[in-house]
């Protein structure tokens, strides 16, 4: 663990700074509302454990502890049993603003993914470029005269702002046709498609029915190969161009993935291209869920063309709405197909370990995407906290929606039932979304190792 916090030092130090704003704001929304509604506020906690660092200002000690992985804030009177009835006192409150309380507490966390977004999209944020990098002979952009290489900047007069708004544009258009917008050679010129309706799986690997123009961004050449997965083995590396999957030629990454994913002997043959020398490896793969097939892996994904867009300050207001409305659409979705069994959980949640590679490679990328995945995982902080789980703020706020309609709250008893399930299946959740970062990135291999080496 020390080895890798030394060789991942500035990308750990980037990782806590994004968590303790994560945090602060969040307690941050919790500790000014209370503040407005008259709650007096004795502790604001950055942290958990030893304290490392304390202010006392007003009524409220300022804390800084060792494990950076929450936070709270202790108001005055938050235990019934303890509530004396002064007017300070959190549970000497209404109902209606002790929900207000909790509820702050992930609405900023909303507001501070929006904020993020807006600063992405109007510094300029990384997305797929719209270079064509593979034509589907026969398909509706080949008969439309479209050619690999040509660059498609709008769609029915609208600009593109990467692969995905492309995709998004050609299925929002109410015509059978769409008019493309592209550039070939330095000069724009004008098409019409009429796409063609095919199933394709989202990013929860479930499938839709989408109008495709029959063209994909990714050729067959490697952009990234993980290291703990068979074809890092193989010695497959970045760069590589991958030309035949069992014996069979492929032009485009679809194929590739396709070829590698359904097929059912236990190891796959695969030849690609090095500087010009032709070589091959027959590869074990692994077994994954996506959606509600097992699928191979094999640990490859394509070299993708990067393009950085920039939009004015008013479409990036509209924009950032959107994409965080997409943002929270795509989490509250994957919850209900996890739930009904159409995705599996262990590909879908990740914790800090998956967290801190997502920012790793934000950060790497550069300040725009980093704040881009600080928006979501902003969002995701916040819709969270929002399931009606106790001790999460959700719970909380059940417990105060069921007293408003009953005109009591529970007792202590049911209310002490409720927190010991909650807290139960909260230990239980983070166990499993723990084991799921180590099996995932590596690392009980490398813990296993540790033993066996000392012994």
């Amino acid at each position: 663990m020390f080895e890798f916090i030394i060789a991942n030092f500035v990308s750990v130090v980037i990782f806590l700074i994004v968590l303790s704003i994560l945090i602060l704001v969040h307690e941050w929304g919790h500790f000014i509302t209370a503040k407005k509604v008259g709650v007096r506020v004795d502790e604001f906690s950055l942290g958990f454990g030893p304290k490392l660092w304390s202010v006392k200002k007003g009524d409220t000690e300022y804390m800084v502890k060792a494990i950076p992985l929450g936070g709270y804030v202790k108001m005055a009177g938050d235990e019934r049993g303890k509530c004396s009835g002064r007017p300070e006192e959190f549970f000497s409150k209404s109902a209606g603003l002790r929900s207000l309380v909790v509820v702050n507490g992930p609405m900023v966390n909303f507001v501070l993914a929006y904020v993020c977004l807006v600063f992405v999209f109007y510094l300029g944020y990384p997305a797929l470029s719209t270079k064509i990098e593979y034509v589907d002979p026969g398909g509706p952009a080949a008969r439309a005269g479209i050619l690999v290489g040509d660059k498609i900047t709008g769609i029915n007069n609208q600009i593109v702002y990467g692969w995905h708004n492309m995709d998004e544009r050609v299925m929002e258009s109410r015509t059978e046709n769409v008019v493309v917008t592209l550039v070939r050679n330095g000069h724009e010129r004008t098409v019409s498609v009429v796409p063609q309706v095919i199933k394709k799986p989202d990013l929860l690997g479930i499938e839709h029915q989408v109008r495709d123009l029959g063209i994909d961004d990714s050729s067959t050449v490697i952009g990234h190969v993980s290291e703990n997965y068979p074809a890092y083995e193989a010695g497959l590396r970045e760069g590589d161009r991958i030309t035949r999957v069992n014996g069979r030629p492929v032009e485009r990454w679809e194929d590739v993935r396709h070829l590698i994913a359904d097929s059912s002997a236990e190891s796959i043959e695969v030849l690609w291209i090095r500087e010009g020398s032709e070589m091959g490896r027959r590869i074990i793969p692994k077994q994954v869920t996506f959606g509600k097939k097992i699928i191979n892996q094999i640990g490859i994904a394509p070299r993708q063309n990067i393009d950085v867009f920039k939009v004015g300050f008013k479409d990036a207001l509209v924009f950032s709405a959107e994409k965080l409305v997409e943002i929270i659409s795509l989490t509250f979705r994957s919850l209900y197909h996890m739930i009904i069994g159409d995705i599996s959980a262990r590909e879908t949640m990740t914790g800090p370990i998956g967290i801190f590679y997502l920012v790793k490679s934000a950060a790497d990328t550069g300040f725009s995407q980093l704040l881009f995945i600080m928006g979501m995982i902003s969002a995701s902080l916040a819709i969270f906290n929002l399931l009606p789980i106790i001790p999460l703020d959700g719970g909380h706020l059940l417990l105060y929606g069921i007293e408003k309609f009953r005109g009591k709250p529970l007792s202590e008893k049911v209310e002490d039932v409720f927190m010991r399930l909650g807290v139960g299946l909260i230990l239980l959740l983070a166990a499993y979304v723990f084991y799921s970062d180590f099996s995932r990135f590596g690392w009980i291999d490398g813990i296993m190792n540790i033993f066996v080496n000392h012994k």
